[in-house]
């Protein structure tokens, strides 16, 4: 901004001027329209952290349930039960690697998702902001613009 020139009063002259010329047709006050409102609800989405996909991991990412023997009666379920512990003698140790690499993804992407809601609700705010100050600033613009 060092290598514009700005003369404030200059400028003040010139929106006065426009300002005289066109009395009738000009607004008292000015506001940001009501697209600016649009906008921003248009952006509002639930959170990340609530998102379907991620409540999924949540109820699904244990499997222990799932890698427990099946209780079985008689020869059938004998034969289940060694079965069972053939596999998770071999299978086991990658398996219990798998649960804790599944605790530890949804533990991250639960970070993630809520530091994403923290970024869209600063976002909000400051969007929030800038319109007030907008509006300050085109009120401030008029009553100099009046005086």
């Amino acid at each position: 901004m060092g290598e514009v020139p700005l003369d404030a009063r200059r400028v003040v002259e010139e929106l006065r001027a426009a300002r005289r010329k066109a009395a009738s047709s000009a607004p008292r006050s000015w506001l940001p329209s009501d697209s600016f409102e649009s906008t921003l609800s248009s952006t509002l989405k639930p959170p990340a952290h609530l998102n379907e996909h991620l409540q999924w991991l949540h109820h699904n990412w244990d499997l222990r349930a799932l890698l427990a023997p099946r209780p079985a009666r008689g020869m059938k379920g004998l034969a289940r039960r060694l079965a069972h512990r053939a596999v998770m003698a071999v299978l086991g140790p990658y398996l219990d690697r798998l649960q804790d690499y599944l605790g530890v993804n949804v533990r991250a992407i639960d970070t993630i998702a809520k530091r994403v809601d923290d970024a869209t609700i600063a976002q909000q705010r400051l969007l929030g902001a800038v319109r007030a100050d907008l509006v300050d600033f085109a009120r401030h613009v008029d009553e100099r613009l009046d005086g």
